[in-house]
This record gives structure tokens, C-alpha cells and sequence, in this order.
């Protein structure tokens, strides 16, 4: 029977004392800064409640259900990554998902509602020291890649293509979709398998290498009951519509903003809430749901709403991105490439068929509460 020497013993002792002592500061740290951030909730439950103002689709309504989820979302945001050395509290790294595309327009292509917002998170994200990809499809490229590369780097901007051989919520395709594995690599495309399940294992990969560790879906349609997604109109967009929803097989922190029950992320809400206030409701819902779901009255509000509740944790980097002279400039550039009015259908730098300066005027008082 071997004996410690003591004088080994006694250093074993202290080394372990001072481990656990770190530990407990480290825990009492992260609890005292956990308390002192609802110290904001106040603020950011009113910007909530201002982003959810009804436009004509029930969103004030739909919002009930995610009450808190705007605070919790961009504590996440902020301040809810583990580097991989261990050290915790960091800025998210994310994928922001966006494009709805318009099909029955007389020139198709993807909605104004959605892209703006998905770079103002995106900027955001990376002001404060964290990062952010743009994610979208096909069909929405020609809009959203020429818009979001006078902001972002090139390797920045994903475009899945809209190839996929059943609908987005298919149980065989989600079965034999590509997974993470315990090693954190990637299946292999298997023999037969999609363009689009390639194009998902390179996603898995760069989400791996760089440690992504969030994903948003910023008013992003989802599959319904039936399986797949419809427009508000009640229309299946199936065709038209790469299977996104498959990214949430990453098993990532996923955060949904939307405004008509069928985005992404509006799993959250009780069926028959949507069948309620919002056309075609019982075809339409999407049955996906997210960690967080921030509903508004335009989803570029809720993404807005978002970046001001950052702000409102005292993320001042984030002030460049909600100024409206900003959001203006992008708007313009969506547009520019031939972005779309969703309720119009039609080429304008109007989103949902809002009046600009009614629209404009949310952006500007979300932010001014922000910054108080």
C-alpha cells in the first residue's frame, strides 16, 4: 500500500480548496450578474409589447404566449456563450435565416419584411464581439445576397439551394437529414441524398469550426400540419421554399421572430390562438417552434426590437444599426435588387404594406425607449 506524502497531501489539498474556491466566485459571479440583468426587464417588456402593435394580423394577441422571451432572447444574445476555453458570458455567434419569397408578383422575389431586419441583428451581433452568417435560398438570393454584401464578408452570406425531394417537415427527409454526431463532425452526404442535404453538412461543418452557437429565424416561413409552408395568403410556397427548418436539427439555441403565425418559430403558439386572429390560420401555422419567439407587428420590428433590447443592456455598439437614416440606406438597397412590398406585391421601399412614415416611426420610438 503506497502512502501520500504528506507534504504532497497537503498540496493536493490546496490546489483543490483553490479550484473550488474559483468555482463558487465564478457561480456567485454569474448569479449576481443574473439578478442584476432583470433589473432591465422592465424596459425591454415595453419595447416588446410597443414591436407587437397590431397591424392587421393578430399580433398583439399572438405575443401572449411569448411574454419574457424578448428579455430572455437578447440576454442570450449578449451574454449566453461558453468560449471554448470555458470562459462564459460571451457575445452569441448565430446563423439569422430570413427571405420569404413572393411567387404570384408580377416580377417574384423575396418580401421587404424580414431581410432588413435580419441585418440589423447581424451587425449588431458583430458589433458587440460576436458574429453573424445570413442565411437564405434560391429564390430569395438575387435580393438578399447583392443587399447583404455591403455589409457583410462574402463567406457571410449562405444561400441553401430550394432542391429537396418531399416537403420541408417530410419525416423521411428529416430522419435521413444530416446530424451532428458525438464527435461534433458531420454525416457524410450519403449516396442519393439532396443538393440540399450537401449543402446542410457544410453548414454543420462551419458551425463546428466556428462555434456558432445560436440560430434566428427572422420571419422565415415554416412548415404547417400538412407539412409545408404556406404564404399569407394560404398558398403552399413548397417550390419556391428551401426546407430551413431543418437547421433546428442542430440542436442550437434558436430564438423565431415573426408576425403572422406561419414563421418559424410560432410553434410556441397555441393552434387555435392563430385559427383565431389570423386568415387561413388553421392552413397556414407553423408548427416549428423556437427557444424564444418574439412576435410583432412586422417581423423587421420584432428583429428591431431585438437589437434595442441589447441596447437596452447597455450594448451602446449596437446604436449605429437603429438609427432610421440606416435602416433607410438598407431598406433602399433590398429594394434596389428588386425586393418586394409583401402586401402589395410590388417594388416599393414600403414593408407589409405600411405606410413608410408609420413604419419608420415605430423604429424610431422602439429606439428612444431603448436608450433611456
Amino acid at each position: 500500500m503506497s502512502v501520500i506524502p504528506s507534504n504532497t497531501a497537503k498540496a493536493w489539498d490546496a490546489s483543490n480548496s483553490a479550484a473550488l474556491s474559483c468555482a463558487n466566485a465564478l457561480e456567485e459571479g454569474n448569479m449576481r450578474k443574473s439578478i442584476l440583468d432583470w433589473r432591465h426587464y422592465p424596459t425591454i417588456a415595453r419595447i416588446a409589447n410597443m414591436a407587437a402593435h397590431d397591424v392587421g394580423r393578430g399580433s398583439e394577441t399572438l405575443m401572449t404566449y411569448s411574454r419574457g422571451d424578448l428579455f430572455r432572447a437578447a440576454r442570450h444574445l449578449v451574454s449566453g456563450r461558453e468560449g471554448r476555453s470555458g470562459r462564459s458570458g460571451l457575445p452569441a455567434r448565430a446563423l439569422v435565416v430570413t427571405g420569404f419569397f413572393i411567387p404570384q408578383a408580377d416580377r417574384p422575389a423575396a418580401e421587404t419584411d424580414g431581410p432588413l431586419g435580419a441585418l440589423e441583428v447581424c451587425m449588431a451581433l458583430r458589433a458587440i464581439g460576436g458574429d453573424a452568417w445570413l442565411v437564405s435560398d434560391e429564390c430569395c438570393e438575387p435580393v438578399i445576397r447583392p443587399a447583404a454584401l455591403g455589409f457583410l464578408p462574402e463567406d457571410h452570406v449562405l444561400i441553401a439551394p430550394n432542391v429537396s425531394d418531399s416537403p420541408e417537415s417530410d419525416t423521411r427527409n428529416a430522419n435521413n437529414a444530416p446530424h451532428v454526431s458525438d464527435s461534433g463532425e458531420s454525416d457524410t452526404c450519403t449516396p442519393g441524398g439532396t443538393p440540399f442535404d450537401a449543402w446542410l453538412n457544410r453548414v454543420i461543418d462551419l458551425v463546428r469550426a466556428e462555434g456558432i452557437s445560436t440560430l434566428i429565424y427572422i420571419e422565415r416561413v415554416g412548415p404547417a400540419r400538412d407539412g409545408s409552408p404556406h404564404n399569407m395568403r394560404g398558398i403552399d410556397i413548397t417550390e419556391w421554399t428551401a426546407p430551413l427548418s431543418q437547421l433546428t436539427l442542430m440542436s442550437l439555441h434558436t430564438i423565431g421572430v415573426g408576425d403572422g403565425g406561419n414563421e418559424i418559430g410560432m410553434g410556441r403558439v397555441e393552434d387555435y390562438a392563430i385559427e383565431g386572429v389570423v386568415d387561413h390560420g388553421a392552413n397556414i401555422a407553423c408548427t416549428v417552434p423556437t427557444d424564444q419567439l418574439v412576435v410583432a407587428g412586422t417581423s423587421n420590428w420584432g428583429a428591431h426590437a431585438l437589437v434595442c433590447a441589447m441596447r437596452a443592456f447597455g450594448r451602446t455598439e449596437v446604436d449605429p444599426y437603429m438609427e432610421i437614416g440606416w435602416q433607410r440606406m438598407v431598406l433602399d438597397a433590398i429594394v434596389a435588387h428588386g425586393g418586394l412590398d409583401g402586401v402589395h406585391m410590388t417594388n416599393v421601399a414600403t414593408v407589409d404594406g405600411l405606410d413608410s412614415d408609420r413604419y419608420f416611426a415605430e423604429i424610431a420610438t422602439l429606439a428612444s425607449v431603448a436608450r433611456r
